[in-house]
């Protein structure tokens, strides 16, 4: 008798604890639901927000300002966004990237500043950026989000400007101004079907009707990485080059498509250009993984 006793003690206490633990974490949730509630930088959605858009983030950045007055690595000081593709340096890193224009800004940096309260993270970041780049939190558009390491896993939309941080050291990026307009209009292949399935990346189109202009504008708009083992000059019948990095490969079919395919070690891209039915020439980009 005095066993089962013990035993429905013992009982009671584990599901008396359980409890506890249950309406702490209840509690804990209601507490980060009020703290989202209360944001001072929620991404305000109405007719008048200036909403971030590929369009306007496309381009070359390059490094205004520092907090680390010894970063001297050139990789760091420039990048470039495409239609979804992220290009740190002269292609040192290339990764896809996407736009979350939904969280507000305390989601993305909640813990950076250790051992505080979010109320105090929000403080002392919103100083950190007015005193270094004159930059106010309220102007907070959303995070560009890319597959690189840290620091450039997380890029954060001000206003016209870009801010990186990682471990103390605060980068501001602004657009070049001798960017050029891209010609070549692109739309990504989006059906949610893996590359493996589906090697069919983007469709892009030009306002050019002939093969060489248009072939001269995708030259002159890929990124360096590519461009180094393109011809720079499009050649008019079946002709395939070799460089350090790159086979590649020009195939014409019957002189109304062109097919462009680089092997590379860690696998193939391959370009088809074509005159659509607006007479415009178009080209489809695949990508083969390893």
């Amino acid at each position: 008798m005095r066993n089962c006793t013990k035993l429905l003690v013992l009982l009671f206490g584990v599901l008396l604890i359980s409890c506890r633990q249950q309406t702490q974490e209840k509690q804990n949730v209601a507490l980060k639901q009020v703290k989202t509630a209360d944001s001072k930088y929620l991404l305000v959605k109405d007719k008048n927000d200036n909403v971030l858009t590929l369009s306007g983030i496309q381009g070359k950045w390059e490094l205004k300002k520092s907090s680390n007055t010894n970063s001297d690595n050139l990789e760091t000081h420039t990048f470039e966004l495409l239609d979804s593709e992220f290009i740190l340096g002269d292609g040192t890193a290339n990764t896809y990237f996407e736009i979350d224009s939904i969280h507000n800004l305390e989601y993305h940096t909640e813990g950076h500043f250790y051992n505080h309260s979010l109320a105090e993270e929000m403080k002392s970041l919103e100083k950190k950026i007015y005193d270094l780049f004159k930059i106010k939190l309220n102007t907070f558009r959303g995070v560009i989000i890319t597959k690189c390491s840290p620091p450039f896993h997380k890029i954060y939309v001000f206003g016209d400007d870009l801010l990186v941080w990682y471990s103390g050291n605060y980068m501001q990026f602004v657009k070049s101004k001798n960017a050029k307009e891209i010609l070549f209009k692109c739309k990504e292949n989006d059906n949610g079907i893996s590359r493996y399935e589906d090697p069919l990346n983007k469709t892009c189109v030009c306002n050019e009707s002939t093969f060489n202009k248009a072939y001269e504008i995708f030259y002159n708009e890929s990124p360096n990485y590519l461009k180094k083992d393109l011809l720079k000059k499009l050649p008019q019948s079946n002709f395939k080059t070799h460089s350090e990095d790159a086979e590649v490969d020009y195939k014409w079919i019957l002189q109304d498509t062109l097919k462009i395919e680089m092997s590379f070690q860690g696998g193939e891209n391959r370009y088809v250009f074509y005159k659509n039915d607006d007479n415009k020439i178009e080209y489809k980009e695949y990508l083969s993984l390893p």
